[in-house]
């Protein structure tokens, strides 16, 4: 007599472990490319920076979770998100510097005449003294004579009034435009503003006007300004075109 075999039932399948902090984990590591992706994103990186900032904490609670790996490469990424922001800002903030205030004396300083040597050391230029650009643009400034106003002079009570030649010559091989050119506006007197002196009856007028400059030639004219009875310095500043950098001439008056 044959007896079936008993069937057996299949063991109970194990309970799955549960994932413990997996999802903290995942949005570190998308808090993480979003931040790295924006980083070079002007004024957008100041969110994804804050984005970033949040995946790590989130990326450093998951690791005492079991996504372990995960959360480092989160927490990986969103600092490299914020150091990448960091960076960013202050590259755009040293450009941004740059084209608003330019760059002082960064060409080379020689006599009137004097090619310019490219070993040249970068100085302030003076009286005398003639500053180029490296385009072969250059600017000399005379010496200032005194000059006195006439009776219709503006501005009104000058204690004395000095006054410069000034040459530009076109070293380039396109024609300029000395409307392009920032002359007379930022001059100082012993650390204050220098004012140009108008005076069309009188031997103090300014001669600066719009011309055209052709290469290999020079073009010549005199401004004047009110400065103090007492002997000090003088600064004056030249910019040929917007963000180029600037030649800022001092000496005694």
């Amino acid at each position: 007599m044959t007896y079936p075999t008993p069937a057996y039932a299949p063991p109970p399948a194990a309970p799955q472990k549960p994932t413990r902090f997996g999802a903290l984990a995942w949005a570190a590591v998308i808090l993480g490319i979003v931040g790295v992706v924006g980083s070079w994103v002007i004024f957008l990186n100041n969110l994804t920076a804050i984005a970033a900032f949040v995946g790590i904490v989130l990326g450093v609670i998951a690791l005492f979770g079991t996504r372990k790996v995960l959360a480092v490469v989160g927490v990986v990424l969103c600092v490299l998100a914020i150091v990448l922001t960091v960076v960013a800002q202050q590259a755009a903030v040293k450009e941004l510097d740059k084209i608003l205030n330019g760059d002082v004396n960064q060409g080379q300083v020689g006599a009137p005449g004097e090619t310019a040597k490219q070993d040249a050391i970068a100085e302030s230029p003076t009286w005398g003294k003639r500053y180029s650009w490296a385009n072969g643009l250059s600017v000399d400034v005379a010496a200032p004579v005194a000059c006195t106003p006439g009776q219709y002079a503006a501005p009104a009570n000058i204690a004395r009034a000095v006054k410069f030649e000034i040459t530009i010559t076109n070293g380039t091989s396109a024609a300029f435009e000395t409307a392009l050119m920032s002359v007379g506006t930022d001059a100082q007197f012993n650390g204050q503003k220098a004012d140009m002196v108008f005076d069309s009856s009188g031997g103090c007028d300014s001669t600066f006007d719009s011309a055209t400059v052709l290469p290999g030639k020079t073009y010549t004219f005199h401004v004047a300004y009110a400065v103090g009875a007492q002997p000090g310095e003088m600064q004056l500043v030249f910019e040929p075109t917007f963000n180029a950098d600037k030649a800022a001439f001092v000496g005694q008056v």
